[in-house]
């Protein structure tokens, strides 16, 4: 293969003088361009240094704190909800382990929430303890469990925001 002279003079693009200047001209040596550069550190920008401006300072500040406000809320809404989910267990295994039987639930036993009437489903001698505040209902998982009203109070000592259907007996006197 010729070189890319011998194509250009045979093309008759350039001159045999051309040819010969070319090949006498003396090549300069490689320069190393890194040797020529200043040494800076990646992601660091030679920026003259300059006081900060009590704005600047304000601003600065203000942002930490928001950062640090952001981070605390952040942290306290994780445990809360860490607790919550520990206490539905809790609660959980304390119902299931004291669930009383209502396998012969014929008895209608209705209750208020809120405006509305629900009903659950209970035997006669429930019935007649639920009336005089010894048993207490509970939702859990979507159904209407009986509890004794002891296991009722436990559940409101872990959480005292969990619905429980209780009568309660106002003395006359």
């Amino acid at each position: 293969m010729s070189s890319l002279r011998d194509q250009l003079f045979k093309a008759g693009l350039v001159s045999e003088e051309q040819v010969k200047k070319f090949e006498e001209k003396p090549k300069r040596p490689k320069v190393n361009k890194k040797i020529n550069k200043p040494h800076h550190k990646k992601g660091k920008k030679n920026k003259p240094k300059h006081e900060l401006t009590d704005l600047e300072k304000f601003y600065r500040q203000r942002s930490n704190e928001e950062n640090k406000e952001r981070q605390q809320a952040k942290k306290a809404k994780e445990e809360a909800a860490q607790r919550k989910k520990e206490n539905n267990i809790k609660i959980g295994r304390l119902v299931n382990e004291n669930l009383l039987d209502a396998s012969d639930a014929t008895e209608r036993y209705n209750f208020i929430i809120g405006s509305k009437v629900k009903y659950a489903y209970v035997s006669a001698e429930q019935l007649e303890k639920l009336a005089e505040g010894k048993l207490a209902l509970i939702f859990q998982k979507g159904k209407c469990r009986v509890i004794s009203s002891e296991i009722a109070q436990k559940v409101r000592e872990i959480d005292s925001n969990r619905l429980i259907i209780q009568q309660t007996l106002e003395k006359e006197g």
